[in-house]
């Protein structure tokens, strides 16, 4: 969503904001914030596809009600191992990637191509999905 739907959403909140109590409700719903992060979604999908063994990348991320992150990714592994090598090397990335914001959540899981493989971030020493901050941690990056 550009610069166009920001300036139709504005004039829309105003419109609803003078309409009355139901348009002032409405109004602050739309005002909460936009519900795509584009930004995001495509600085992660970047970041994923230049690591060698990933397949394919898809993102989305919204910054409504406190905002959220959710990545598809596909890796090239026959292995459970190779799996985990691969993303390993994916949250080295993103720990390295400075445009990534570090309230931002990595994916839960990674699958290969045909999902008989599923591994998640606990196989290299996370108790739950990281957050860019805990990923850049674990890794030893301040950057």
């Amino acid at each position: 969503m550009g610069k166009g739907w920001e300036r139709r959403r504005r004039r829309l909140v105003n419109r609803m904001s003078q309409a009355g109590p139901v348009g002032g409700v409405l109004a602050v719903l739309l005002s909460l914030g936009r519900a795509r992060n584009s930004d995001c979604e495509d600085v992660f999908a970047e970041t994923a596809l230049a690591v060698d063994g990933v397949v394919s990348a898809e993102f989305d991320c919204s910054d409504m009600f406190g905002g959220w992150q959710r990545g598809k990714v596909v890796l090239r592994a026959s292995s459970c191992d190779e799996a985990i090598r691969i993303m390993d090397a994916l949250l080295r990335a993103f720990a390295a990637e400075p445009r990534l914001e570090p309230r931002w959540a990595t994916p839960q899981e990674y699958r290969n191509e045909d999902g008989s493989i599923v591994v998640g971030a606990g196989a290299v020493g996370f108790s739950a999905v990281p957050t860019i901050r805990e990923v850049r941690g674990h890794y030893g990056r301040t950057d």
